[in-house]
């Protein structure tokens, strides 16, 4: 996602020392920490359609992807059986304390039994020079080919690329979010600033939402199990963590293809097959 994030007039001395810290890294291509505070506005500003699903069920809905790819490789190294699969029954608990529903753990795994999903990645064209990557799970490619067409042709102005057809105006990163508590004492930016550049983390983001507070760390996309080891070992709470598209150089969405964008955003979020939507649509200034 290329996450629409809104600055405010408050973080105006944080934003000089941004530019100061740019200024310093100048001669440190490959690190580039930023001491930066967001109000968190999610991947763009149609995730966050209270016609879709809502703004909590959406923040579930990401808690829940994230877990269930923990599921996924739990049962990979350990099988099904939770009695022998510690690391699956751990999970289960997790599901539990996070108030998230147990029977899309337990409907989940009985898939994983009877019928294996894969996850395919579909690029998408849409107007006005907007790009789309999808990414789902599915028992049945074609089939949800099929689906996006209807949509597509419900909306009218997108289309499907080739594979890889818009790859190449995004670039992988991992992005991981950190609770700001450790030990139930808050982690200072000018800390986790230092935890980044000793994990090789390129940026540091101190977002919000809803007036709580949480870092986002950014970083190769083939590094981001390293530094979730690294985090789980030095005691950090990870609330999420997945590799995602960023646009490489997003562009401007003519308000005229707002509605257009919108829809697609809602019929893609209400189909349970889908697990992410990226774009290369410009942040909120």
């Amino acid at each position: 996602f290329s996450p629409l994030r809104q600055l405010t007039g408050s973080f105006a001395p944080l934003r000089q020392q941004l530019q100061h810290l740019q200024h310093l890294q100048q001669f440190q291509p490959n690190r580039f920490v930023h001491l930066t505070a967001f109000n968190f506005k999610g991947h763009s500003k149609w995730q966050n359609i209270k016609a879709t699903k809502g703004k909590n069920d959406m923040i579930k809905s990401k808690a829940t992807n994230f877990l269930l790819r923990k599921v996924k490789g739990a049962v990979s190294r350990g099988g099904f059986d939770l009695k022998l699969n510690r690391e699956l029954a751990d999970l289960e608990q997790e599901f539990r304390a996070q108030g998230l529903p147990l029977d899309t753990f337990k409907n989940f795994l009985q898939k994983m039994k009877d019928k294996p999903e894969v996850e395919y990645t579909f690029d998408i064209i849409g107007p006005s020079g907007t790009f789309f990557i999808v990414t789902a799970e599915t028992s049945n490619k074609k089939a949800l080919e099929n689906d996006l067409r209807k949509y597509f042709n419900k909306i009218g102005g997108f289309r499907l690329a080739a594979d890889g057809g818009v790859r190449s105006w995004f670039e992988e990163k991992g992005v991981a979010h950190v609770d700001v508590k450790k030990d139930g004492k808050e982690i200072t930016t000018e800390q986790m600033e230092e935890i980044g550049l000793e994990f090789d983390v390129e940026e540091v983001l101190l977002i919000e939402e809803d007036g709580t507070k949480k870092f986002e760390l950014i970083c190769d996309s083939k590094s981001l199990s390293t530094l979730e080891g690294h985090l789980s070992k030095g005691g950090f709470s990870i609330l999420q963590s997945e590799v995602e598209y960023r646009a490489v150089h997003p562009i401007d969405c003519p308000e005229a293809e707002s509605q257009k964008i919108q829809k697609l955003y809602e019929m893609l979020q209400e189909d349970e097959q889908v697990r992410q939507i990226f774009d290369n649509i410009t942040p909120d200034e």
